[in-house]
Order: C-alpha cells, then structure tokens, then sequence
C-alpha cells in the first residue's frame, strides 16, 4: 500500500502497513505451486522457535523471495492526472450512507474505509472503467456503501465457521507472482443454499487479500470440480450473486484462474468462470 486517499496527504510508510493474519492450511499441500518451505501445522516445538525467532515457520504467511510480482507499468501523464483527480476527490469525501436504501442516514469514512481507498484501489477502478473517472467516482462510493450494507467487516470466523468445517474454501500458498491462492472445491458443500454461503465466499476473498504483499492486489484462483455434482455446485441465481460482487466490488483482483476437472457445464461454470477467466 502506497497511499491512503482519505488521510492527511502524507503517505503510509510500509514499515507502519498492518501485519496480515494468517491462515492455518486445512488440506494436503499442491505440490505444483510456489510454496514456502516450511512445514505446516501448529506442533508445539514449531511455534517454541517461532516465538525464539520471532518469525513465522509453520504457516504459508509470505511468498518465497524468488516469486515476485509482475512491475508495474508506469502511468503516462493523462493516466497519472486521472488518479490525481481521484486522489483528491477521496480527500475531499463527506458523509456517505450507510445504505442503499432511500433516505438512508449518513455518517463519515472511518478509519478502515481510508484505508481502504488506496492508491492500488483507486487505479484498480480506473482499469476496470478504461479511466473514466466519473464511472470511478460512483463505483468507489458504491463500493463503499455496499460493504457498510453487506456488513462485510461483520462476518467473523465463527459467523462462517459453519460454512467452512469441510474445507470447501481454503487460502494456501503463493503463485511464482507472489499471489495468494484461494482454493474452491464445490464437492465438499456442507451446508444449504443461503446468502452465508455467499458470505463465506466473500470472508475468504478478504482474506486472501490480507496476505498480499508490497506491489501485489490480485489473486490467484484454483476451482476444483472433481466429484461435484449439481446439487454441490452453486445455481444460477448464486452464481450471478457473486457475479455482481465481484465485478462492482473486486475489480481487477483476479491475476490468475485454474479450473481442473471440469466435466458437463454447471450453473457456476456457465455463468461465473468465463467471466472469471477472462477478467
């Protein structure tokens, strides 16, 4: 994160930027991706010589030095005044409602949303709408809204505990690019159709963001449909959910997609992965 758009115009040092939590593995580990070498799991002699060192040995909180993200492009000047334009329209932000509802009450940004509205995001949302600045200005404050409305700073672990007891969803591992890698496998759908599922989705795509580090804001995302079924699968109406979701609110954080396994389209496959893979 290089600035926060709502605070004073100083920028964040990276030495201030918030540590990221981490994420216990909860599978057998992919063997053809980039991943840290140290082992997994939460033996008491591991976290003895984390607590000596001060470092973390078993778990997959960093990329290996080696994978790194891809440089970024430098902005040429029209591009560069854009942002500057978004900058200061972020500064400049007053109250904005606490939902989409009309007439809704209105309160001002807090502190997670400044830091929320970072130079990545607003550059995120430029590309997203070929750097119409106007577009991005609706977007942002729709974005801000939505997640006051879906309460996403509200669900907690064990809000989506439940949804999560089979390992369907899991966050593991780096790509060669220094993605984090979340992990979709429909077979193992545990619960009914309900707006957590959707919740949980969501949960864990927060999380995979909190790993990123310096100069990395997109994703890597594995969907696995060996045994899946069409009970298993999200429907139509789940998949064009998510859809919305992602492309109103996570613009630009898909860097990378494998589906394996595929066999007879599904409802997720027909709607969401095409979009997905082509974002």
């Amino acid at each position: 994160m290089t600035d926060v758009a709502t605070a004073l115009p100083s920028a964040v040092p990276e030495s201030e930027k918030p540590s990221t939590p981490t994420i216990v593995p909860v599978t057998p580990i992919p063997t053809a991706l980039s991943l840290s070498p140290a082992s997994v799991g939460s033996d008491p002699e591991v976290l003895a010589q984390e607590q000596q060192t001060g470092k973390k040995l078993g778990l997959f909180t960093e990329a290996l030095p080696e994978s790194k993200p891809e440089p970024e492009t430098p902005l040429n000047p029209d591009q560069q005044a854009k942002y500057a334009e978004i900058l200061a329209w972020a500064q400049a932000l007053g109250p904005i409602p606490v939902s989409s509802e009309k007439a809704a009450t209105t309160r001002e940004i807090d502190e997670e949303e400044k830091m929320w509205l970072t130079r990545e995001c607003f550059l995120r949302y430029l590309r997203a709408t070929k750097w119409n600045t106007a577009d991005v200005k609706k977007r942002l404050e729709a974005t801000l809204i939505w997640r006051r409305e879906y309460g996403v700073l509200d669900h907690t672990p064990e809000y989506i505990e439940s949804e999560n007891q089979t390992g369907k969803q899991y966050v593991l591992g780096f790509d060669r690019n220094g993605r984090p890698c979340l992990y979709l496998n429909p077979a193992k759908q545990n619960t009914e159709k309900s707006p957590r599922q959707i919740q949980h989705l969501v949960f864990m795509i927060e999380r995979v963001i909190d790993l990123m580090g310096p100069g990395q804001d997109t994703l890597a995302l594995l969907v696995d449909f060996a045994a899946s079924t069409t009970t298993s699968n999200p429907n139509i109406a789940q998949g064009r959910q998510v859809l919305n979701i992602l492309q109103g609110h996570y613009p630009e954080r898909l860097g990378r997609s494998l589906v394996t396994n595929r066999k007879s389209p599904s409802a997720w496959q027909q709607v969401a992965i095409p979009l997905l893979i082509n974002k």
